[in-house]
């Protein structure tokens, strides 16, 4: 079976962050692909792109909101689908004479006008610059957030937000706090929220009285910046993070002294990182080598994958498959920011670079069958 081509389309201005979007709890079954993304110009007008893609047809259609606040920086949606027309952005604007990033609640409209401004649904209360956000991975009605103090769990109502908790970061991790990722854990009733400051990675049990003790500490596991975490969804200790060392390392949460494995398929800085959803075989990674990697990590994934590359070779009996890179996709010319997983369909992803290109890509047929046949 011959692979899809790429589906590729153009933003306005230049991007660098990309969401995926749950499907609606009450669509009639129709497997939709949704992808969420912002672009970043300070120039002009910034937009909030809503993409559908109908696999069947390869067709694209898309409603572009206006966002007025500011360039945005980083989007966040829940993959819950009570949540779908809510998402958060964090965008930068100017607050007496001096450049912050600030984080926002915005609700779509649903068959609005195209390049109508977006409903604010409310401003996170933040004393510093946000970095990022991230979703509970259940609840609809929850987020954290870093800024360049501390981090902060929020509840979410109709109209405003509520702080939950909060853990201050120490002054030697405020120091070097230019850019952060976030990271929650899906397993153990998802109370572990794994956070990068920089250099080092550690953990936030937010369960527990705020405490600056961590079940992980990773000091410049990566050498220099840490650009993004993502945890295993099959098995609850293991996540993966990537830097400018150009690789990705993935660890066991309960001895982290050394990672089980590292990958370099990049020859540049590594942005984005991600477990597919329900495969965690597959990773997808994403740099400023103005590539998109993805590729299989068998040898610590959940489940064995055999080597049936062979016509003649009976998958029962064939040698397990090695780790190795499955596909590299090279339809980007600018440093690819990131790369997310849809959440309707495990074998289709999008990824956004500067220039603000966003391609829409399939797994390979054959790495396909190959776990599907497991």
């Amino acid at each position: 079976m011959a692979d899809r081509p790429p589906v590729i389309y153009g933003l306005e201005y230049q991007g660098r962050t990309l969401t995926a979007r749950a499907l609606a709890a009450k669509s009639s079954g129709d497997d939709k692909i949704f992808f969420l993304c912002g672009t970043q110009s300070l120039r002009y007008e910034n937009q909030v792109h809503l993409l559908e893609y109908d696999e069947d047809t390869g067709v694209l259609d898309k409603v572009v909101f206006a966002h007025p606040a500011g360039e945005i920086w980083h989007i966040s949606t829940s993959s819950n689908a009570n949540a779908m027309d809510i998402f958060c952005t964090c965008y930068g604007k100017f607050v007496d004479g001096k450049s912050v990033v600030c984080a926002a609640m915005w609700r779509l409209k649903e068959g609005g006008v195209e390049h109508a401004p977006l409903d604010q649904v409310c401003e996170l209360p933040h004393a510093g610059s946000v970095r990022c956000t991230c979703w509970h991975p259940d609840l609809a009605d929850q987020l954290v957030s870093i800024d360049d103090k501390k981090l902060t769990s929020w509840k979410i109502t109709e109209s405003d937000v509520k702080e939950l908790s909060h853990l201050v970061l120490d002054e030697k991790t405020q120091s070097q706090s230019t850019y952060s990722a976030l990271c929650w854990n899906c397993h153990h009733v998802c109370s572990q929220v794994l956070y990068s400051t920089d250099l080092s990675i550690r953990s936030w049990d937010i369960r527990e009285k705020p405490s600056k003790q961590s079940s992980v500490n990773l000091e410049q596991p990566h050498g220099s910046c840490v650009r993004s975490l993502d945890f295993n969804p099959n098995k609850p200790q293991n996540f993966a993070s990537c830097g400018d060392d150009c690789t990705v390392k993935f660890w066991d949460a309960r001895k982290s002294d050394q990672p089980l494995l590292v990958q370099r398929n990049h020859s540049h800085w590594i942005w984005s990182v991600q477990y597919n959803h329900a495969h965690d075989q597959l990773v997808l990674t994403s740099g400023s080598d103005c590539q998109v990697v993805l590729a299989r990590v068998v040898s610590i994934a959940s489940e064995p994958l055999k080597n049936t590359d062979d016509d003649d070779t009976d998958a029962a009996t064939s040698p397990p498959a090695k780790d190795d890179v499955v596909h590299v996709y090279q339809e980007h010319e600018d440093s690819v920011y990131s790369a997310k997983w849809s959440f309707s369909d495990a074998w289709v992803f999008a990824s956004l670079s500067y220039d603000g290109r966003l391609v829409i890509s399939h797994v390979p047929s054959s790495e396909k069958y190959r776990i599907l046949t497991l």
